[in-house]
């Protein structure tokens, strides 16, 4: 059964646009590094993700999942191929819940603004909610605060909520109205407000994204543009051998650090 609620209308006909236009692993995460370098970057995101789900001990044919910020489906994808019970997405873009309700007929799938009050999401009603790379886009605190306790009230008691963010150690960023990192204090401190118990952090991508988390943010960051942007922008399939050539060390650093640099994912449970 599919299910279908509105939205803020223009970050709507934004998304309805652009995911339109770049229907795949470009459109929902960076046009500017091309097809090919962003498959090895979710080559990545896979392996990192099934493996947070076996350290949890979590039994997916028990589970019922939510995907916040479905996009092209990518983290859908993920659910169903580790056999959850039942699944549900939500996007704000009618645009990619058409599209995904034809990919995945059984699923129930919320055209909707996820920090809209009343919630659109039912009360209690998921075991584990993934929210990856979506959070960042609700710039205002207000939205994103309303956001957070819209999933914590859609899990139920002892669910897990799957985040990424940079979870920055120092200020806050902002690029213009599109896109805002939050420090680690602030989130922490909204989790907790939420009734979100923060389990761990590990990271999610280390040389294959942007090293915003660093003291010398700007010189790091121009760096990496330098050495990766700049790279994989001249031809895809520049950019599938470069994605080639970071892969296994990219696995090796996301499986043995702490902390990245750059995104990492977040783990909390409802309390």
């Amino acid at each position: 059964m599919n299910e279908i609620i509105g939205g803020k209308e223009g970050q709507r006909a934004y998304w309805n646009e652009h995911l339109r236009q770049h229907w795949g692993p470009e459109g929902a995460s960076s046009l500017t590094l091309g097809r090919q370098f962003n498959l090895w970057r979710y080559r990545v995101r896979r392996r990192v993700f099934r493996r947070l789900v076996r350290r949890l001990a979590l039994r997916p044919a028990n589970l019922s999942v939510l995907d916040v910020g479905s996009g092209t489906g990518f983290f859908v994808k993920q659910w169903l191929g580790l056999g959850v019970k039942t699944f549900a997405g939500l996007d704000i873009s009618d645009w990619a819940v058409g599209q995904l309700m034809q990919a995945y007929p059984k699923g129930k799938f919320y055209r909707a603004d996820i920090s809209a009050l009343p919630s659109p999401l039912p009360p209690e009603a998921f075991d584990a909610v993934t929210a990856m790379d979506v959070l960042v886009h609700l710039v205002d605190d207000a939205a994103y605060l309303s956001a957070l306790h819209n999933l914590a009230r859609a899990l139920k008691p002892g669910g897990y909520l799957f985040y990424s963010d940079a979870f920055f150690h120092g200020a806050d960023k902002q690029w213009e109205d599109y896109w805002k990192g939050r420090s680690l204090s602030f989130v922490t401190a909204a989790m907790r407000d939420s009734s979100l118990e923060i389990i761990s952090r590990v990271p999610m991508s280390v040389l294959m994204s942007a090293p915003t988390d660093t003291r010398h943010r700007e010189t790091n960051e121009r760096l990496w543009e330098r050495l990766i942007v700049d790279t994989v922008r001249r031809g895809e399939w520049i950019g599938f051998l470069v994605g080639a050539v970071l892969y296994p060390l990219e696995l090796v650093l996301v499986s043995t650090l702490r902390e990245s640099p750059a995104i990492e994912i977040m783990i909390c449970r409802k309390s």
